[in-house]
């Protein structure tokens, strides 16, 4: 038995393709390389080998061919990522979706019920469609806390694009004090290749675990409208704040501990509240990736 991590080619993102057309470049949401991250960390926890993990591209999942494989759906996903095939036994921890591939897909998802959803909005999908579901949330709430304090008071800004840009307003209502350690991060990777080759997707991974090592050295607090910024420094003791342009459905797990702020609110933050403690959400987490990757083992053997 083998044990799958997603990776990210993007074959199917028709306006990456027409940006390089366009522009030469585009860029790549380096959090869903931190959802690959934290699917490696997990595996080590639980004690799998190395030799037994193989990557599978999230954006050609429908062709794979290969040797039998546990893979954790904790990600995206989108209707060309389907059908699944017989060789993978999907994993559902962490799984996001629309309604249309629910509906067109009911017969695949009951088999697999009870399935687990990064977000309260992709349960109530699943559940008005009559497939078991829960909100598990994603693995990426499942890195262990950082072992020490950073020595320099860092704040870190990190950003995307689109939805994922900073509201600069939110920014009129720091303190100076935290204003003047603030470093911004462009959580994004400009690559030159659509789909992405073999060769983006390690370096897309590389960039963000160095990333990832980078706030856990050094942040201090982490100001964000990003999901997975928030959530892989949530778990590894940071202190979070999550400030958004607007509210989105794929936040609804994150607001049930802990505030997502937008315009008018963000004179309200407390830009000093300290971390958030996780830890029986992670336990809880990494208990229920690894039962469901035991049940995937016993429906294969």
């Amino acid at each position: 038995m083998k044990y799958g991590v997603l990776t990210f080619s993007y074959n199917n993102v028709t306006s990456f393709r027409d940006a390089l057309e366009k522009r030469g470049f585009y860029s790549v949401n380096l959090g869903d390389y931190m959802q690959t991250l934290a699917a490696r960390n997990l595996y080590r926890a639980l004690g799998i080998a190395e030799h037994d993990i193989i990557e599978i591209d999230r954006d050609s999942i429908s062709s794979y061919s290969g040797d039998k494989v546990a893979l954790l759906m904790n990600g995206a996903f989108f209707g060309w990522s389907f059908p699944i095939p017989q060789d993978i036994v999907p994993v559902f921890v962490g799984f996001r979706t629309d309604g249309p591939v629910v509906s067109n897909h009911l017969d695949f998802f009951r088999r697999h019920q009870p399935v687990g959803c990064r977000d309260v909005e992709t349960t109530n999908l699943f559940r008005a469609c009559g497939v078991e579901a829960f909100t598990s949330g994603c693995l990426t709430m499942t890195f262990q806390d950082r072992t020490r304090q950073p020595t320099k008071r860092t704040v870190f800004v990190i950003f995307g694009s689109g939805a994922g840009a900073f509201p600069a307003e939110a920014l009129t209502y720091m303190p100076e004090e935290l204003a003047r350690d603030t470093e911004f991060v462009f959580q994004r990777k400009v690559v030159h290749n659509h789909p992405l080759t073999a060769l983006d997707m390690m370096n897309a991974e590389k960039y963000a675990k160095r990333l990832l090592e980078d706030y856990r050295e050094r942040a201090l607090l982490v100001v964000t409208p990003l999901h997975h910024a928030a959530t892989p420094c949530l778990s590894s003791g940071i202190p979070v704040i999550l400030c958004r342009k607007r509210d989105h459905g794929r936040f609804s797990y994150l607001r049930e501990f802990m505030p997502v702020y937008t315009s008018p609110s963000f004179s309200q933050v407390d830009w000093f509240a300290g971390p958030i403690r996780v830890d029986t959400i992670r336990a809880e987490l990494v208990k229920t990736a690894r039962l469901a990757l035991e049940e995937a083992a016993r429906r294969s053997s």
